[in-house]
């Protein structure tokens, strides 16, 4: 796995671009239908991309949003995110679509 960091240039300023991962999974979402995905041993980070707009709960899971004010609700397209190795990441969509979870350390 590899570790994200952020890159410097010959000229040492700062890149916006990180590494390719090694750890790239994945999920074939059906229309309201929750799945999970559990970060591999070593992972630290999860970078989330999706063909649809998609849910993430993380060791619960996902559900298309409803109105929540308990805390137990779902996120809305998340983009990184600092998790533990065996952490589970149920993610749902209101409609067919892939998610894909690329992992660092």
């Amino acid at each position: 796995m590899n570790k994200l960091v952020i890159a410097s240039s010959a000229d040492g300023n700062n890149s916006l671009s990180i590494p390719a991962p090694y750890t790239i999974n994945g999920a074939v979402l059906a229309a309201n239908i929750a799945e999970s995905i559990t970060v591999p041993s070593g992972a630290k980070y999860a970078l989330f991309n999706a063909t649809a707009d998609f849910y993430a709960r993380y060791n619960g899971t996902a559900a298309v949003i409803t109105d929540k004010s308990d805390g137990t609700g779902s996120e809305l397209n998340p983009t990184i995110r600092t998790l533990a190795s065996g952490d589970t990441i149920s993610v749902i969509s209101g409609e067919t679509c892939y998610v894909t979870v690329a992992f660092y350390d």
